[in-house]
């Protein structure tokens, strides 16, 4: 059977060619299996151009795919780096407000030095200079200038000012705490002194009848030395303490009418005569200002009116230095 097929394929089959009627006749044989290698060449071919096209149509849409892909990463890496690039231009301007914001309070620091320096000098401390201290305004309308986009070593400074500038702050701020503490002491000290020293006027009249030291005697007409001042004016004005303090004595005399000693510290004190009223009792705390009698013209008088003196380690002194201010409500 072998034998059979190997020989059929070895038979060979003659074709002639003819070009025309008068033309030569070209005959030329050739065997079976030539006509086989060349089918399958043929398929071969085929097979192999349509496995190309077939690749080169998946190439194209793999390749129209991966485009559509790269085309879609594209908008998305554009739309995230627009993003970050409005993000850092957000932190940028946040950290120039900072920074801004750190000026601010580095002129309120200024500002509390000064108002420390003022409050020094009203209570006899000692007070700094600050007549340069700047003003930072957060919205000013007066602002221009060049104008270009900012650089990265622009932010770097800007972030290392703002460092140093926060690390001084932290230290100003403790140095001013601790000064504040101090000036607050001598503020609280100041108010003591000022509460317990007598310096305001006695009534609401302003009218001395009779000052302090030599004068006549309104009743002897001889020469005499007066140890205190005189203040007229209705019967029952009010008469008010000049200064805290305690209430030692309240009483009569013939020389004093009904009359009071306030003791405000141990060296100072001082003294209300001639009152037709009295508003408080021997051992009573006083504030300045508060009422302690009324106005009368008991005792060694002439008329209505205080007698009011200063008593000062146990010596009568002019009150007249002492008087300056009013009771806050008069």
């Amino acid at each position: 059977m072998k034998k059979m097929r190997l020989k059929w394929l070895g038979t060979r089959l003659t074709f002639m060619v003819i070009a025309d009627a008068n033309s030569k006749v070209v005959r030329f044989r050739l065997p079976v299996w030539t006509f086989l290698a060349a089918g399958l060449g043929l398929s071969l071919l085929i097979y192999f151009t349509m496995s190309f096209y077939n690749g080169q149509i998946r190439t194209t849409d793999q390749k129209e795919k991966l485009e559509g892909e790269l085309s879609t990463q594209n908008l998305k890496y554009t739309l995230t780096v627009s993003e970050k690039n409005e993000t850092i231009e957000h932190l940028q301007n946040d950290l120039i407000r900072l920074s801004q914001q750190a000026d601010e309070v580095k002129a309120k620091i200024a500002e509390l030095k000064k108002l420390e320096d003022e409050m020094k000098s009203l209570t006899g401390g000692v007070a700094m200079d600050s007549s340069s201290s700047v003003v930072i305004a957060s919205a000013a309308p007066g602002v221009g200038g060049e104008s270009r986009s900012v650089t990265n070593a622009d932010m770097d400074g800007l972030v290392h000012n703002m460092e140093s500038d926060f690390a001084n702050l932290g230290a100003e701020m403790t140095g001013l705490f601790g000064s504040l503490t101090q000036t607050k002491q001598l503020v609280v000290e100041a108010q003591h002194q000022l509460a317990i020293t007598p310096t305001i006027w006695p009534v609401s009249s302003r009218l001395i009848s009779s000052g302090f030291g030599t004068r006549v005697d309104p009743f002897t007409f001889l020469p005499s030395f007066h140890n205190g001042i005189d203040i007229a004016g209705k019967l029952n004005d009010p008469v008010w303490a000049t200064a805290d303090g305690k209430v030692v004595s309240v009483g009569w005399d013939s020389t004093g009418g009904n009359n009071i000693i306030i003791e405000h510290t141990s060296e100072l004190r001082t003294r209300y005569m001639h009152l037709n009223k009295f508003s408080v009792s021997k051992g009573d705390i006083v504030k300045k200002g508060q009422q302690i009698g009324l106005m009368g013209s008991t005792g060694r008088s002439t008329g209505y009116h205080v007698h009011y003196g200063v008593i000062k380690n146990g010596v009568t002194i002019d009150p007249r230095p002492y008087l300056k201010a009013s009771r806050k409500e008069d």
